[in-house]
């Protein structure tokens, strides 16, 4: 759910506020070199400094990397922002909760040149909500309520981040002029009516897990959905998989063409831009 709401953020104001490790940071965000030969740092921003969420962006972004055709060797800066996501605490429905993930991303691209001087080559937003549905109905044939997030990509494809993260099967790309959103939306599950009642009352997701499960801070743990299924799937690992799909239009970009594509380029395995 929303760390923070209401109005879209001024970029000058964002605080960036580490949530990884120090020994996972760098302490640089540009290109440098190690005996005499370059090397490669991608700049990723998050907009949200939930561990959670930030966990799930780096293993998202190190699996693709990994399975990718490239032959790079990367460093990742990795850096969470507290950004505005634009929309209420407890967004509902698929409209709204878009709008917050795709305000996060924007914001933290925004926040990253505030504080470092350059964009990141990749920002990404989470945002999580709740959805009504009438064609399942609980016993007392009422609407059921499910918890979703959207997951928001925001980046330009080109140079070093398509060397890093496109299939073996993508040989040409359309390189992006302006930054596109590459977006996607995790499962859904049903709530239980214990909380359900509770957030017809105005309570948030986050505050009714505490409540009910005798919890702190709950969503920044294993979240709603690693509490109603015991861990098996914690919220780390259920944002995990849309994220991976969120970045589809750098895994594949021959097949994913973006609205301001600019030209031709083809997949250079040298280039570190």
């Amino acid at each position: 759910m929303s760390e923070n709401s209401k109005k879209p953020a001024d970029s000058g104001s964002n605080e960036a506020l580490s949530v990884i490790p120090q020994e996972a940071q760098l302490s640089s965000v540009s290109d440098d070199k190690e005996d005499g030969k370059a090397k490669n740092i991608l700049r990723i921003a998050v907009g949200t400094v939930n561990p959670c969420k930030v966990d799930a962006v780096k293993k998202a972004v190190e699996k693709a990397i990994n399975l990718s055709a490239s032959t790079h060797k990367v460093e990742l800066h990795l850096e969470g922002f507290q950004v505005e996501s634009g929309v209420t605490d407890q967004p509902f429905g698929d409209e709204e909760t878009l709008t917050g993930a795709k305000n996060r991303a924007r914001n933290a691209y925004l926040a990253f040149r505030a504080a470092h001087g350059c964009f990141p080559h990749l920002s990404f937003g989470l945002e999580g909500g709740l959805e009504w549905s009438s064609h399942i109905l609980d016993q007392e044939d009422e609407d059921t309520l499910w918890c979703m997030a959207w997951m928001a990509v925001y980046g330009k494809r080109k140079a070093m981040v398509v060397d890093l993260f496109a299939s073996t099967q993508s040989k040409f790309y359309t390189a992006d002029k302006e930054p596109i959103f590459g977006l996607a939306k995790t499962a859904a599950f049903m709530l239980p009516s214990t909380l359900t009642i509770l957030i017809k009352q105005g309570m948030e997701l986050g505050d009714e897990d505490d409540k009910v499960f005798g919890r702190n801070k709950s969503k920044h743990g294993s979240g709603t959905v690693g509490l109603l299924t015991d861990g098996m799937i914690d919220r780390s690992a259920y944002y995990e998989h849309a994220l991976t799909l969120a970045l589809v239009s750098w895994i594949r970009p021959d097949i994913y063409s973006g609205k301001t594509s600019s030209f031709m380029g083809s997949l250079v395995c040298g280039s570190s831009k």
